[in-house]
């Protein structure tokens, strides 16, 4: 599948809406709803032209990333999954594009994305536990054992975005095919965590 097109707005095209309210159970729905999307999509690859079909499967992909841009927490976990694993002979997967889409959604509540990069956060939750200040951190924020893998995640993400400058509409502006180097976001990641863990930690402790 090749794209020519370039994902071309502004944040000033979306508002966003107030997603404080929205419970993660309806966050799941409204994901499953864009899976069923895709699913019901690719059960017409038989019946229609290979060109309409990829034009079809793009601008549906196309779709997902406008409401991502938008702050729709959902479509931003639905991009980190469908970069992760890829669409069999349509889409390959990018590492690079699903850890920045899962980052995004995880600042703005996702937990999804956090099971999904689950090894990718295991070193933060590591790092915290090492600290032996979970329990400074759960009476400070008023956590407990349910909610505290979520709250740090959280944190991170937000502080993680800032130092590596990971930025939503330049993410979403990115060509929907685009080989990029994992291995370079991973060591940039290891990089910024220097600075960032320890200010997590005195954020949240």
């Amino acid at each position: 599948m090749k794209y020519n097109n370039l994902v071309d707005f502004k944040a000033d095209d979306f508002n966003k809406e107030d997603l404080f309210d929205v419970s993660y159970d309806n966050q799941k729905v409204f994901f499953n709803v864009i899976k069923e999307e895709f699913t019901d999509l690719n059960q017409q690859e038989d019946a229609l032209p290979v060109d309409v079909f990829v034009q079809q499967y793009g601008r549906k992909i196309v779709d997902i990333i406008e409401m991502a841009a938008g702050g729709i927490v959902p479509a931003q976990d639905y991009l980190c999954y469908m970069y992760k694993r890829g669409i069999e002979d349509l889409l390959e997967s990018n590492l690079t594009r699903a850890h920045e889409w899962g980052i995004i959604a995880v600042s703005n509540g996702s937990k999804l994305s956090i099971e999904r990069l689950r090894l990718f956060f295991e070193p933060v939750f590591d790092f915290i536990i090492d600290s032996n200040k979970v329990e400074n951190i759960i009476e400070k924020n008023k956590l407990n054992d349910e909610n505290i893998s979520d709250f740090i995640a959280q944190n991170y993400c937000l502080l993680l975005i800032d130092e590596m400058k990971i930025e939503l509409l330049n993410v979403a502006k990115k060509p929907i095919e685009q080989k990029e180097n994992f291995i370079k976001f991973s060591h940039d990641a290891t990089e910024a965590n220097k600075k960032v863990l320890p200010r997590l930690l005195e954020l949240i402790a």
